[in-house]
């Protein structure tokens, strides 16, 4: 993962306000990190958005359930072959909403998931509210959750109709996507849309390039706060080595603080993106955000300055700081010694120009 990577998800989805993306080990206590980071990011963007906030948290919690029930479906001795980890995305643009997941499951499935899929968008508002009832009323649950009455509930509550697609790995499973659209009066038109076309060709970018998770929106303390929780819980949930798990976190903490603090405000908004990434044990870290020249030229000479020491000359650069360092120094600068002192390799940087400000994106490897 490099930095040329951030600057081109930037230019993807500069026109959307709110763009989180991951791939990885799902469960449902993931979901509430997800909503917490979904709701705040929609209160923030507009009060159309925020008056749909209960659908869309509701549609949230469905696209997870989908995953979390039916993503294990496919034998665990084949799913141990591929390396395709089950997918979310929640996005949005002007009053739209999109919402997509992905996971695998068996090819026989296929036939009957479609035949569904395809029931249900042939129906209108009110067939779609006597289907969901006659389910309910015919008591036709199983162990799976319901004869479809999830995805009655998703066509139900976004009021348009479920875009998917299957795509074949091998002769036993696919990848199934499903994408959720909703806006607050009216049907989702072709020129708002965010297709889900899009979405695959995002989600080979990030299985390519061993990308995690994709955050792009506000970045304020109550987006960090959600987004480091949940990265943290689900370090936990790897046999990574103690010492990995406190320099990464320590590494989150400090570029996450240093994109809140000191992105240019535009609107009242502190806009930028963030990726995580792992390929094989190292993992990559990448922050884009807007700045400033007097910004740029300060960043880009404490980077270059901390990239010509040694670790041992790191220590005594941050204690040297910490004495007798001016106010501005013992802020970002302090930060920008820390993440080198635990990084793996040199911070690589880049500074591209955006009329009299720059777009400046920083890649940290653990």
């Amino acid at each position: 993962m490099k930095t040329d990577h951030i600057n081109q998800f930037y230019e993807i989805l500069c026109k959307e306000h709110l763009c989180f993306i991951y791939q990885g080990d799902f469960s449902d206590d993931i979901t509430e990190k997800i909503i917490s980071l979904s709701e705040y990011s929609i209160d923030n963007n507009n009060q159309v958005m925020a008056k749909m906030k209960n659908k869309i948290s509701f549609l949230i919690v469905e696209c997870f359930q989908n995953i979390v029930r039916h993503g294990n479906s496919a034998p665990h001795d084949i799913n141990r072959t591929l390396t395709l980890p089950s997918l979310f995305s929640a996005r949005s643009t002007n009053d739209c909403v999109y919402i997509t997941s992905a996971n695998l499951i068996e090819n026989e499935q296929i036939p009957l998931l479609q035949e569904k899929l395809e029931k249900l968008n042939s129906l209108d508002k009110e067939k779609i509210k006597a289907l969901y009832m006659e389910i309910l009323s015919n008591n036709q649950l199983s162990e799976k959750g319901g004869a479809g009455l999830g995805l009655v509930e998703m066509a139900r509550k976004s009021g348009n109709p479920i875009e998917y697609g299957f795509e074949n790995e091998n002769d036993k499973l696919s990848l199934f996507y499903l994408m959720l659209k909703m806006k607050e009066k009216g049907i989702v038109k072709i020129e708002d849309n965010i297709s889900l076309g899009s979405v695959k060709q995002m989600h080979d970018i990030m299985r390519r390039e061993h990308i995690l998770l994709v955050y792009k929106g506000d970045f304020s303390q109550e987006t960090i706060i959600p987004l480091l929780k949940m990265i943290e819980d689900n370090l936990n949930k790897h046999q990574e080595e103690y010492n990995i798990k406190k320099k990464l976190y320590l590494i989150l903490v400090e570029v996450l603080q240093n994109v809140s603090k000191h992105s240019m405000d535009r609107n009242g908004k502190r806009e930028a993106i963030f990726m995580i990434g792992k390929r094989g044990q190292k993992y990559n870290i990448c922050t884009g955000n807007t700045v400033d020249k007097y910004s740029a030229e300060r960043l880009k000479d404490k980077i270059n300055t901390v990239n010509a020491l040694n670790k041992e000359e790191l220590t005594n650069y941050y204690k040297t700081t910490l004495k007798y360092g001016t106010a501005s120094e013992k802020g970002a600068g302090l930060g920008i010694i820390d993440v080198a002192k635990e990084s793996s390799d040199k911070l690589v940087y880049d500074l591209q120009s955006e009329g009299e400000n720059f777009f400046f994106s920083l890649n940290v490897s653990v």
